[in-house]
Parts: C-alpha cells; sequence; structure tokens
C-alpha cells in the first residue's frame, strides 16, 4: 500500500501551480499563443497531480474500496498518456517547429495516447498491466511496461525536435533558447524513470510539476523581458513621430541614448558637447527650463523626479516653460517607464504652443459664454431670474411631470401696481427704484425659492421643497407687506398677487398653473382697485 504522504505530495505539488497560475494570469497576454498553452498545460498538470492525489489517498487504504481504486488506477495511467500528448503540442509550438514536421509527430503521440487508452481497456478483464490485491494493494503486471514506454516515447520524441532545434539554430541566442527546452524535457522523464522503479511514489506528478515551474522560471521570464523591450521600441517609435526630442535614460548603465533630435534641439546639444550620460539630461533641462508654477520639478533634479515617477506610474506628463533660441514657449516632458529596468525611462519632449493658445482660446470662449449665460438668466435691473430662464425652469420641471414623477410645486405670480403712474409723474429712473423694491421683498419673503421677472411689471415665484410646504403662511406674509403710497413711490410696495398649486389630476405642464396663478392674481388685483 501507499503511503500517506503520497496524496500530500501530489495536493502540494498541485497548489504550487495554483499559486503561480494565478501570478501568471496577472501577466497573461491573450494574444500570445505560448502563453495561453502554457496556461493550458499548467491547468492540465495540476488536474493531474490532483487526481494523483485523490489515487493516493485510495492506495493507503483510508477508504478500502478495491473497485474504486481500480477505476482511479486506470483514471491515473489515462491522464498520464495525454499529459504527454499535451507536453509534446506545447513544447513543439514553443519552439515553432515547422507545421509539415509537427502533424506527424503529433499524430505519433495521438496513435500512443490511443493505444495506451485499448491497453487499459482490455486490462479491465485481463488485468495484465496492473491488478488490485485483496487487501487492496496495487499490484504492477508485465504490461505495465508497455504503458511506460508508449508514454515516454514521446518524451523522446520532443527531445529529438529540440536536438533537431538546437543543431539548426545559426544564432547563440536560439542555441541557448532550444538548448533550455531540451533541459526542461529532463524533468518528467527523470522523475518517469523513478516512478517506474517507484510504483508508489508520486514521481511523475513531481516531475510535471518542476517541468512546470521550470519553464515559468525561465521561459516566461525571458517572455517577460522581450515584451519589455518591444514597448520600450513602441513608445519610441510612437513618441519619436512627433516630438522634438526623444531619448532612453538608463541609470544602471549610466547612459543616455538620443533617438529623436529636431532642428530645433540640434543645435543646442551640438553647442553643449553633449555626452550620452543621464547627468546631461540634468543639465540639459535647466539650461532651457523657465522657472514657472512647475519650477519644483527642476529645482533639484528631473533625473531624480523622473525616476521617483516611474516607481509609481507607467506613464506622465509634465508641461513647462522652455528658452531654445531666445524663443519662451510652452512644451511638455512625457516620461514611460521601462519595466524591464526601474532604473531607466523613455523621455519626449514635445513643442505645444499652437495647443496651449487653442487651449487659451478656448478657456476665454468658456467663460465669455458663461458670461453670456449668466447675463441671459438674469434680469439686468432687478437682478433675478429673466423670463428666458423662467421658460427653461419650466422645461425642466415639464420634464419631471411628463416622467411621472412624484412632484409638488406652487407658483406665486404677482403683478405690480401703479408703474404707469409713476413713470409719468415721477421719471422711468424712479419707476425703476419702485421696480427694485418690489422685487426685494419677493426676495426676501421667499428665500429659498427662485423668483422671476416674467414680463415689464411681473413676477413669478416657483415653491418647492420646505417653501413649498409653508406656501399659505408665505404667501399671507407677502399679502402683508402691501403698502400702497402712490405719490411716495420710494416707500410704496404694490402689488396683486395669485397662487395655485400643481395637482396631477388637471394639470399637464407649469403653464397651466401658471394660468391659475393668473386668475387668482387678477381677482386680487380687483379687490385692490375696488
Amino acid at each position: 500500500m501507499a503511503d500517506s504522504l503520497y496524496s500530500v505530495l501530489s495536493f502540494t505539488c498541485a497548489l504550487v501551480l495554483l499559486i503561480f497560475m494565478n501570478q501568471f494570469r496577472s501577466v497573461l497576454d491573450k494574444s500570445e499563443k505560448t502563453d495561453k498553452d502554457f496556461l493550458f498545460l499548467s491547468s492540465w498538470v495540476t488536474i493531474f497531480c490532483l487526481q494523483d492525489g485523490i489515487w493516493g489517498v485510495l492506495a493507503s487504504g483510508a477508504f478500502p474500496n478495491n473497485t474504486l481504486f481500480f477505476i482511479s488506477s486506470s483514471i491515473f495511467h489515462a491522464a498520464a498518456a495525454f499529459s504527454a500528448y499535451i507536453w509534446l503540442s506545447y513544447i513543439l509550438n514553443f519552439i515553432s517547429i515547422e507545421r509539415e514536421k509537427a502533424i506527424p509527430a503529433k499524430m505519433l503521440s495521438i496513435a500512443l495516447v490511443i493505444f495506451q487508452l485499448v491497453l487499459l481497456l482490455v486490462n479491465i478483464k485481463s488485468r495484465f498491466i496492473f491488478d488490485v490485491g485483496e487487501d487492496g494493494s496495487y499490484i504492477a503486471r508485465p504490461g505495465r511496461n508497455l504503458l511506460y514506454y508508449s508514454q515516454y516515447f514521446t518524451f523522446f520524441v520532443i527531445a529529438i525536435f529540440a536536438a533537431y532545434r538546437i543543431a539548426s539554430a545559426k544564432k547563440i541566442a536560439s542555441r541557448r533558447h532550444y538548448a533550455a527546452s531540451f533541459l526542461f524535457i529532463l524533468a518528467p522523464v527523470l522523475c518517469g524513470l523513478l516512478q517506474k522503479a517507484f510504483p508508489l511514489a508520486p514521481c511523475d506528478s513531481i516531475g510535471f510539476m518542476l517541468g512546470c515551474c521550470t519553464i515559468y522560471a525561465f521561459f516566461i521570464s525571458k517572455i517577460s523581458r522581450n515584451r519589455d523591450l518591444s514597448q520600450r521600441a513602441v513608445i519610441i517609435a510612437g513618441l519619436s513621430a512627433d516630438y522634438d526630442l526623444v531619448m532612453y535614460v538608463n541609470i544602471t548603465k549610466n547612459q543616455t541614448k538620443y533617438y529623436q533630435v529636431s532642428d530645433r534641439f540640434a543645435p543646442l546639444l551640438a553647442e553643449n558637447h553633449i555626452l550620452p550620460s543621464p547627468q546631461n539630461f540634468d543639465n540639459l533641462m535647466r539650461r532651457i527650463y523657465v522657472p514657472n508654477e512647475f519650477s519644483g520639478f527642476i529645482e533639484n533634479s528631473a533625473l531624480a523626479k523622473c525616476i521617483e515617477i516611474v516607481q509609481t506610474t507607467p506613464y506622465y506628463s509634465i508641461p513647462f516653460l522652455a528658452n531654445i533660441d531666445g524663443h519662451v514657449e510652452h512644451y511638455r516632458m512625457k516620461i514611460a517607464s521601462d519595466k524591464g529596468n526601474t532604473q531607466s525611462f523613455v523621455v519626449g519632449i514635445i513643442n505645444v504652443e499652437v495647443e496651449h493658445k487653442l487651449e487659451e482660446t478656448a478657456l476665454k470662449l468658456r467663460k465669455d459664454l458663461q458670461h453670456t449665460k449668466l447675463i441671459a438668466n438674469k434680469d439686468p435691473l432687478t437682478g433675478v431670474g429673466s423670463a428666458a430662464a423662467f421658460k427653461a425652469k419650466c422645461e425642466l420641471i415639464d420634464s419631471e411631470i411628463k416622467a411621472k414623477d412624484k412632484i409638488k410645486f406652487s407658483i406665486v405670480e404677482c403683478d405690480v401696481n401703479d408703474l404707469k403712474v409713476i413713470n409719468d409723474t415721477f421719471g422711468h429712473d424712479m419707476g425703476d427704484e419702485y421696480l427694485k423694491n418690489c422685487s426685494k421683498v419677493f426676495c426676501n419673503i421667499f428665500k429659498h425659492s427662485p423668483v422671476y421677472r416674467i414680463g415689464g411689471d411681473e413676477f413669478a415665484i416657483i415653491l418647492l421643497g420646505e417653501q413649498y410646504d409653508l406656501r399659505s403662511s408665505l404667501f399671507e406674509k407677502l399679502r402683508a407687506s402691501v403698502n400702497r403710497k402712490p405719490d411716495a413711490p420710494k416707500e410704496s410696495i404694490s402689488f396683486a398677487a395669485g397662487m395655485a398649486d400643481f395637482s396631477q389630476q388637471i394639470d399637464e405642464c407649469v403653464k397651466d398653473v401658471l394660468k391659475r396663478a393668473d386668475t387668482f392674481m387678477y381677482i386680487d388685483k380687483g379687490k385692490l382697485k375696488s
């Protein structure tokens, strides 16, 4: 019987795979076939280790059931057969074997898998591969070698392809790459030899797990470095299309490479004999920089600040003023981190003077528009809302009514009395003062409600919220404020007022409420005249 340590080791292998797979998913590039292939391979190996752990539990006698143990053993051998094929498919893709050579290898591997599955089916009756003893122990039969050699012949084919790649590679870097792939095959092969010698040890699980971890540690890290280099190249190419100056600063190598130098910057670099060192990046920035609100960036060290920035964000843009050839203009510096080296970054500097002027013009236009809207929404004489603002507010409330929102509001309409008499008797300036005085009364009583001048001597107030709840007492206070003195316009406060509440049953829009308020106002005006 297998020791209980068997299942512990198998489940541990699965746990290790799950941990690094979780990390791998965070950097997975779905556009890279190698990444997807590796994720599939490691997922399958994880499943293999889990089922191997279950086999170990049954083999230890923890749950004595000979039939279940036999089925689990058959599944184990079938999974091992499939694992060899999946491993072959991954390596063929990884070392980029030509399609016409890869297909025969895959067909041969599939044939070996089918052969092993047939043997396992035959074993159900003949038990010539393995059996389960009456005491629940796993018994290896002579036919088990057929399974073993069929499975590991696939790994032998993988080794041949890797060796072929090593021999045909012309570049040293490629040879190292293929040699590494050959070494990665050794983990499952060597552990497979141990599995043959010790059938009651989880050698296959350990071998597959070590192979995946080795690939993750070496191959994937190499892919990441290559991607970082590609990313750097893409950034530099993208900046070089439009930027005046593009450089790559490497603190570790004490090096600065210039990839783009426009006619504007070329004389400056030639004058100062700037050498490719990071410190000269600082010198260049100090020379051209004009202090402004961003002067803190350059005061100490632009180099140190850039390093600080790329530790926390992949991209960063900084606007600044620069003096080049006696012309002070607006520039923008873009810093992009190099993921492959935390002590390196790409810098692009571009002239944005035209863009800055356009932004200033757009800002001025926005301010002018806001000012125009402010003027349009305010009555120039009294300072309350204008007729246009009242119309806009009514449209907003109408949209809420149409949406069937539960809305409560009242409208108070006021018509100032004696305006024509005061204009004719005392002049229009006094008439304007009279309108202002009446307007102040409306605003003081309805402090939290919008007041609008909707005509020459007509005002409307919309009551919402708390002021709607207090509308009756506020309206009485409004009526009590009337103090008619036509002969003393500075002291006179005289107007007719009407109020109407919105009703969902009879009103379709604000205009309906305003009409009723207008009717009540004229009734009140009639009372004042009488």
